[in-house]
């Protein structure tokens, strides 16, 4: 099947490294219905919070640090990693499900892009640690499971070589690896922070808070209280989340291209737009 042969091969695209990539992960998602492995978009805006991002940048670099250990030395890094997936999901309403819905659906897309296009392990592993360290510089957090679903994914091909095989709509790949190395989120989180440069992060992060509340009054002022076009939702469409950002309450500022159609016609919009929370 070709789902088997998208997900089992392993040669390297040279020059074309970053193009096969994308070009897998966007053939996964061709296939991925076939598979059961299709899920809902999830509604992630608590990953431009500062408590978000904070415990979100803490759990990529736990898992940074296992890809590069192995033996007890990873488990720990995991169990870090256990431990501040938790504290972030247990301060927002929802968000385990809807981060774990968006890792079913782009993670695992992302994942087979890197492992597909990679010459080796270690290959696979380098590109997971590049795109981990890239993901903390974007501008946002929302595309958040493409990152985590790579590195949870090639921790499995180590832990559970046959995961692949028992993954579905409804899993989790983090609980799927603590129960594959046999792990449990470490007691405090808050301690195994300052092993993550924790404060440093904190601070970083509040920083940007107040810069960012410039920038929603900004696009509040522009997409909510100034005149404004309004589509239905549905169709299909065309869209890039980098940089988009947020309005709590209100839905998401994407700035980049962003192409949309309908039955009322197609929209092209190239200096910004909203999508409500109810999708229109």
């Amino acid at each position: 099947r070709w789902a088997a042969y998208v997900w089992d091969f392993t040669t390297s695209l040279g020059d074309a490294f970053a193009r096969g990539q994308l070009m897998l992960h966007e053939l996964f998602h061709r296939i991925q219905p076939d598979l059961g492995l299709m899920t809902l978009s999830g509604k992630n805006a608590h990953l431009d919070t500062v408590e978000g991002r904070v415990w979100l940048r803490l759990e990529w670099r736990a898992l940074a640090r296992a890809l590069g250990q192995s033996g007890e030395d990873r488990k720990r890094a995991v169990s870090d990693a256990a431990a501040f997936r938790l504290a972030r999901r247990s301060q927002f309403a929802n968000s385990a499900e809807n981060e774990r819905v968006e890792e079913i659906r782009e993670g695992l897309a992302q994942y087979t892009g890197t492992v597909a296009t990679a010459a080796s392990q270690a290959e696979a592993v380098a590109s997971a640690l590049e795109q981990l360290a890239a993901a903390e510089q974007h501008e946002t957090f929302l595309q958040q499971a493409y990152t985590t679903g790579v590195a949870y994914g090639i921790l499995l091909d180590t832990a559970s070589p046959d995961w692949r095989r028992r993954v579905r709509s409804d899993s989790d790949l983090g609980q799927m690896l603590m129960a594959a190395l046999d792990v449990t989120p470490v007691a405090n989180a808050v301690e195994a922070s300052t092993r993550y440069g924790g404060m440093e992060l904190r601070a970083e992060e509040k920083t940007r808070d107040e810069q960012r509340r410039g920038r929603l009054l900004e696009l509040r002022n522009r997409f909510v209280d100034g005149p404004g076009l309004l589509v239905p939702s549905g169709g299909g469409g065309t869209f890039n989340a980098v940089g988009a950002t947020p309005i709590p309450g209100v839905g998401t500022v994407f700035v980049l291209p962003y192409r949309q159609r309908g039955d009322w016609g197609t929209l092209e919009a190239t200096n910004g737009v909203l999508v409500n929370e109810d999708a229109t």
